[in-house]
């Protein structure tokens, strides 16, 4: 992963960032849905490869 993740501002010590691939994720599906308090999102690999996250 080429970009930099800004870290958020702690009080204490600060863990890193975890990283996962994409590729891990989709395991070759073009969509996967996502589970946030208790709400249903949908994460997709657009024709030109970006992500979009919807509800």
């Amino acid at each position: 992963m080429a970009e930099s993740c800004q870290k958020p501002a702690t009080t204490g010590i600060s863990k890193p960032t975890p990283v996962v691939s994409s590729k891990t994720l989709f395991q070759g599906r073009n969509i996967i849905a996502i589970e946030h308090n208790g709400e249903r999102y949908a994460l997709r690999i657009t024709a030109s490869g970006k992500l979009i996250l919807t509800k």
